[in-house]
């Protein structure tokens, strides 16, 4: 075997971090680009979903999406459309990296972003995810402010469930994110209805959220960590912690407003907040 088909079998039984098979396939990225997007197609596709494909694809996806490889967009999405199957495709990066993936390599097909978030049917956190990269691609002036204006106000009117969901809490973050301090009346009612769970953020909350960003949005951003993957390796880097030498955050006013949706839940279960406290509200069904 050559030095690319060596890597390609290092992720594929990945158990520890492949730090070295990444970097070798980031060298070697003529000969490696076609046999990791094939990983991913046949993940999509329902053709291949075994763990090994996957972890693959999962690692594949990220150098892709490092070289803004946008034919990895479709299969992504396709994936995440679906729903039930992301998880099992990026584990915890469907809410840790999966903005930067979709900012990445959506090569500006906006279309495609708004219709992961007005698919009830779609993975709960893609469409908090591809609310996120809109809002991105409104803060960098792709898309033009008074779009987002109106495609925001017409997602609270329109946006299913009618019901407490995490698709909510990614609608006021969005609003929050850019700063659309005209739109806070509609967030008002969003909470008043229950849509956004304030046991988990209030609307307090949202509001500081506003503040910050209207003074320094560009900083706001960065604070978010969203942006495009500039270097999978450091992206990637992030999953290669032991998850038992995590330490929860330390505590706050409000318990569950800097829990990250990975961080052991507060309520001491020993479960991941997004598997625990999060959803037990009914944010995480469809």
């Amino acid at each position: 075997m050559n030095l690319v088909e060596i890597a390609l079998v290092d992720l594929s039984g990945a158990e520890t971090f492949p730090l070295d098979a990444l970097m070798t396939l980031r060298q070697k990225w003529v000969d490696a680009r076609d046999p990791l997007l094939a990983a991913l197609e046949t993940y999509a596709s329902g053709a291949d979903r075994s763990d090994e494909n996957a972890s693959k694809a999962f690692f594949g996806l990220h150098l892709l999406a490092e070289k803004r490889d946008t034919a990895a967009f479709a299969p992504l999405v396709a994936v995440a459309l679906e729903g039930d199957h992301l998880y099992d495709l990026l584990g915890d990066a469907t809410t840790e990296t999966l903005p930067s993936l979709l900012i990445s390599l959506c090569g500006g097909d906006f279309v495609t972003l708004q219709n992961i978030v007005e698919t009830p049917a779609a993975d709960e956190w893609a469409r908090v995810a591809a609310i996120e990269a809109f809002a991105w691609f409104v803060h960098t002036g792709d898309i033009p402010l008074a779009t987002a204006r109106a495609t925001f106000a017409n997602w609270f009117e329109t946006l299913e469930p009618r019901e407490t969901h995490t698709v909510w809490y990614g609608l006021q973050a969005g609003v929050a994110l850019l700063g659309l301090g005209d739109l806070e009346p509609l967030v008002a009612r969003a909470f008043r209805q229950k849509l956004v769970d304030a046991s988990i953020l209030t609307f307090e909350d949202f509001q500081e959220d506003l503040r910050a960003a209207r003074a320094d949005r560009d900083g706001f951003f960065k604070e978010r960590g969203l942006g495009p993957i500039e270097d999978a390796v450091a992206a990637l880097e992030v999953f290669d912690l032991d998850e038992d030498d995590l330490e929860p955050p330390p505590p706050a006013e409000n318990k569950f407003r800097n829990v990250g949706r990975n961080d052991p839940c507060p309520c001491g279960s020993g479960k991941k907040y997004k598997k625990c406290c999060l959803g037990a509200s009914g944010s995480g069904s469809e």
